[in-house]
């Protein structure tokens, strides 16, 4: 018979095992053999992916993405091939053609060099995870798609795209003779410091203003892996996040008033137009036959250009009788290196630590602001673009042939406009000039070329908006900064309404209404009861639209009024309209209003497109819209898109957003594992090869 010590012994071994078994698959469970990824999808569809390396969550990304948007990733890849129009017909072919022209996939095949084997061996990861996705649903997509494989280079050729379609863009304009500065989007971003928040939180909001269709489309994530640790959006089919904040600093992006591209005017060999002139004497134009499918009925029929290009670019333009042809020199032609610096800012952990990646020049343009847990703020001008002499405009076509004509080296990264921690206590930019960022910015416009920055230009009104509230008052709650991001203030009615009010009055008054004056003195009761806010039930909004659009035209502010009255009763029988029955947005069978102005009356929260038959359907504006709350170990956030995360009409992702646009609400983001896995509604276990 066992003694009493024995026992006690065996029952305290015992207990030892069945707490080993109750815990098992815990602190002393076996590691996993096989490599897996998670995707935990929330309420809205977004994919929080966890890794153990950066590899599985670029691959699982991949496959989330294409569980979203895979013909649309597809199309992307598609038209940096060159190969729109063989699926698509001839709507694509001038497409197709200029990209095949400017080389595009060609020069991404070309990547040694520029791109860190590990960044190409993470983006071949999510090419694999996009390829995986395919495999599987081959049998649901379109043949088109379901043919298809994605390659690393379709990836780096897309980044590549998205960057150079401004210089391209640019590059249009001057050609047709149209303002420079008027191509691209706006978009507003500003940073608060500790020292002005009340509970010492750093603040940083990221708003683009972009199209919600087409090629700049966001598409939100978390990624958490072994550098990665990112949360925020990029563009559908790029894998690094392109505006957003990990564990220690948040950034984004608007666009800033650089000159990307110039026209150089080639003088041609009478004899032999071929030749150009140089400096130095004639040279030899390049050519390059190119080959493009078209789809046509059933069938496909293919085409063959050729295209020249001068030391300057593609020749796109040529008058042979009188001895000229045009070519277009693009900022960022051949740098693929924005790939590799966003992922070095996705991995970046401090300010040192991001202005090295800046340091890599790949983001050619861009107003860059940043701040961190450590509570600074920081502001770039960003510019990757030639210096050149100021002799000749940079609104205008540069003599190809003379020598001072020429492009210079790239302007140094430290000879840029920036900011760092002002006094101020903040940073704002909404597309304006780097002087204008904060008080005492210490920037002077004639330190700096007019090709980089617009000396003459004045503050627009978000920017006008941005600073004055935050330069009204010392510390800012929490709410209140979360209210300036989907701030609705018409700015344009402060510098116009008092005086025309008080002109509309004195015709009224005199007589000079001698139509609709019942509905003309109705509309001036409107809008001086109105609050100046683009509120969707304000009715004041509407008539102030209506007015200062005519007014634009007349520059007549009693004429203006009498044109508005009559265009509201055409379009409506009457003036007491709210501005939601006017200004909406839509996707599939939703019709919703929305609050904001457009690019006619700006607001900081925008919207909208072009009023067509009496109604606005906005298609453009905020886009992506993140409010970031920065403490050590304390990420708080906010962020919405306009629709939602899917584009399968049969998701429930598909328009799950658009109520909270609706309301001008931001949805909480989960960026903690445990809010993570909280609020799942959905796991996948994805193996990884």
């Amino acid at each position: 018979m066992l003694s009493g010590k024995w026992v006690a012994a065996g029952v305290a071994v015992l207990l030892v095992l069945l707490v080993a078994a109750l815990f098992a698959g815990y602190a002393w469970r076996p590691a996993e053999t096989e490599k897996v990824a998670y995707i935990y999808r929330d309420e809205f569809g977004i994919p929080h992916i966890y890794a153990d390396t950066d590899e599985g969550v670029m691959y699982a990304f991949g496959y989330a993405q294409a569980e979203d948007h895979l013909e649309d990733m597809v199309r992307n890849y598609l038209a940096v091939n060159g190969r729109l129009s063989k699926f698509f017909g001839e709507a694509y072919l001038q497409q197709d053609l200029l990209v095949k022209a400017l080389r595009i996939k060609e020069t991404a095949e070309n990547w040694e060099g520029q791109i860190s084997p590990e960044v190409y061996g993470l983006i071949l990861s999510f090419a694999e995870g996009v390829n995986r996705y395919i495999e599987e649903h081959g049998d649901e997509l379109p043949s088109w798609v379901a043919s298809y494989r994605v390659t690393a280079e379709d990836v780096i050729a897309l980044q590549y795209y998205a960057m150079l379609s401004r210089s391209i863009g640019w590059a249009m304009k001057e050609l047709k003779g149209a303002s420079a500065e008027s191509a691209g989007w706006g978009s507003n971003e500003w940073a608060v410091a500790p020292s002005k928040t009340v509970d010492g939180s750093t603040v940083l909001l990221g708003d683009p203003h972009l199209p919600w269709s087409g090629l700049n489309r966001w598409y939100e994530a978390h990624l958490e892996g072994d550098k990665l640790h990112v949360y925020g959006a990029t563009l559908y089919g790029l894998p690094f996040i392109l505006i957003g904040f990990n564990r220690n600093i948040a950034w984004t992006l608007t666009r800033n008033g650089v000159d990307l591209a110039d026209i150089f005017v080639e003088k041609l060999n009478p004899e032999d137009p071929t030749l150009y002139l140089a400096e130095d004497g004639w040279r030899r134009a390049e050519s390059l036959e190119v080959t493009v499918k078209v789809k046509k009925g059933d069938g496909l029929k293919t085409l063959h250009r050729v295209f020249y290009y001068t030391r300057h670019g593609l020749v796109v333009k040529a008058d042979l009788e009188r001895g000229f042809a045009y070519a277009m020199a693009l900022e960022g032609y051949g740098n693929l290196r924005a790939i590799e610096e966003t992922y070095r800012i996705n991995a970046a952990s401090n300010l040192e630590e991001f202005k090295e990646a800046l340091k890599l020049r790949g983001l050619i343009l861009w107003n860059v602001l940043y701040a961190d847990v450590d509570g600074n703020i920081y502001y770039v001008y960003n510019a990757a673009i030639h210096l050149k002499s100021e002799k000749y405009s940079h609104r205008e076509p540069r003599p190809g042939w003379e020598a001072d004509a020429q492009w210079g080296d790239i302007i140094p990264f430290n000879e840029l406009p920036q900011v760092g921690n002002p006094a101020s206590g903040f940073i704002q930019n909404n597309n304006v000039m780097p002087w204008f960022v904060t008080v005492e910015s210490g920037i002077k416009p004639e330190d700096y070329p007019a090709y980089l920055v617009d000396r003459d230009a004045e503050m627009n009104d978000r920017g006008i908006r941005a600073f004055s509230v935050l330069s009204s008052k010392e510390k800012f709650t929490a709410e209140e900064l979360y209210n300036l991001a989907v701030d609705v203030h018409v700015v344009a009615a402060d510098k116009y309404l008092d005086s025309a009010l008080k002109e509309i009055k004195e015709a009224l008054a005199g007589g000079k209404f001698a139509e609709h004056i019942d509905a003309a003195r109705e509309a001036l009761e409107i809008l001086e009861g109105w609050n100046r806010e683009a509120l969707k039930d304000e009715p004041g909004m509407t008539v102030f639209y209506f007015w200062y659009r005519r007014y634009r035209q007349t520059r007549d502010v009693v004429e203006a009024f009498r044109l508005a009255v009559e265009d509201m009763l055409a379009c409506y029988g009457k003036v007491d309209v709210k501005w939601g029955s006017v200004h909406v947005f839509s996707r599939g069978n939703i019709t919703l209003p929305i609050d904001g102005g457009d690019h006619l009356a700006p607001t900081l929260w925008m919207a909208g497109h072009t009023m067509a038959k009496c109604r606005e359907v906005c298609a453009s504006g905020s886009s992506f819209t993140m409010l970031v709350y920065l403490k050590p170990g304390n990420i708080t956030a906010y962020t919405l898109i306009p629709y939602g995360e899917s584009e399968n009409p049969s998701s429930p992702h598909y328009a799950d957003q658009m109520p909270l646009k609706s309301q001008r609400r931001l949805k909480p983001v989960h960026f903690y594992r445990e809010d993570v896995e909280k609020y799942s509604v959905e796991v996948t276990r994805l193996r990884l090869p």
